[in-house]
């Protein structure tokens, strides 16, 4: 401070030094501000101050089923059957027939189907016949053609010994030649049938398939559980006609579910500080004072435009979750990562 004065005042007595002066005393303030500087990052990089200490957070959350499904109807009609132990406990198993439509259309159109089914497989068989009694013709006119072409030599050589005239030996040749014709034509024969007996496996295997597609019409006309669970919204009425792919009713599984809360960018950003990371556990606190413990699953990749919240998952397990509500709201306590 004392150099200061002193550098001043010969600033105010030699005015031609005024610019080196001036030096000095710039040099002499950047000094002290480094010496600060370095004073300071000392503080802060010492270790008993970069470690923050935790925060423990209170949020405010609702649980929400991790497998919640919609039911549909598959095909349209009108409502004849409704389950009562559904209807009265919200209920249902798995394959447990909720609702089924009328379905007689559909039930005369599988037998008929059935039906075709049948005389198919019938013509089938007569093809399968049809190919047999060729294979037996051929055989019976093979053996026959064998049979006149050793009569065709006998007679061939007695004409050449001059037992038999030129017209018998042209009546055994003319014999010769219908057997071969015979055998070609049973040939053909056999050839057309085994065509007719293919066309008549795919005449079958198409008539296999409309009897499925049938089936699947009238399995269309029930609507079942997928899988056990609490049905939500189920409220129909015996008479009431409905659409195809119209809602009727949501199931979800009781212990599968999950609590959604959410929190500030800020907080995000320090997760480690306020136990905010994926993996780490959590309290969940219900109105009754009981808690369970759960994981946080899941942090969602986008904020709020608005609010600047990020959506936060908490994993359930199953005993925890099978005596909670659904849309029951909860407090989350946000634990350190050793618990």
């Amino acid at each position: 401070m004392v150099v200061e004065m002193v550098d001043l005042l010969m600033v105010l007595v030699q005015p031609g030094l005024r610019i080196r002066v001036v030096e000095v005393v710039v040099l002499q303030q950047m000094k002290l501000t480094l010496i600060t500087g370095l004073a300071l990052a000392a503080v802060v990089t010492s270790p008993g101050l970069t470690q923050e200490s935790f925060q423990p957070l209170s949020l405010a959350g609702t649980v929400i089923a991790d497998n919640k499904t919609g039911l549909s109807y598959g095909a349209r009609g009108c409502i004849i059957e409704i389950s009562k132990s559904a209807l009265q406990s919200s209920k249902a198993t798995a394959e447990h027939i909720l609702v089924r439509l009328d379905d007689r259309a559909a039930t005369l159109a599988l037998r008929t189907a059935e039906a075709r089914l049948s005389d198919l497989k019938a013509a089938l068989d007569e093809r399968n016949f049809a190919v047999t009694v060729v294979k037996a013709e051929i055989t019976r006119v093979a053996e026959e053609q064998r049979f006149v072409e050793k009569e065709f030599e006998r007679t061939n050589l007695l004409f050449q010994r001059g037992l038999v005239n030129e017209t018998t030996l042209e009546a055994a040749e003319r014999r010769k030649m219908e057997a071969s014709f015979a055998v070609d034509r049973s040939k053909e024969e056999l050839k057309r049938a085994i065509s007719n007996k293919a066309r008549a496996n795919i005449a079958v295997e198409i008539g296999d398939l409309e009897v499925l597609a049938r089936e699947l019409d009238l399995d269309e006309l029930t609507l079942k559980s997928p899988f056990n669970g609490v049905l939500l919204n189920f409220e129909p009425k015996v008479g009431d006609c409905v659409s195809q792919g119209s809602l009727a009713a949501e199931i979800y599984s009781p212990d599968e579910k999950s609590v959604e809360t959410f929190v500030f960018m800020d907080q995000i950003v320090a997760g480690q500080s306020f136990g905010i990371v994926v993996g780490n556990p959590v309290n969940v606190v219900r109105i009754s004072k009981d808690s369970c413990q759960g994981t946080i699953s899941l942090i969602d990749t986008q904020a709020n435009l608005e609010t600047q919240n990020v959506k936060i998952t908490i994993e359930l397990g199953s005993q925890c979750a099978a005596e909670m509500f659904l849309n029951e709201a909860v407090t989350i306590k946000t634990l350190s990562e050793s618990g």
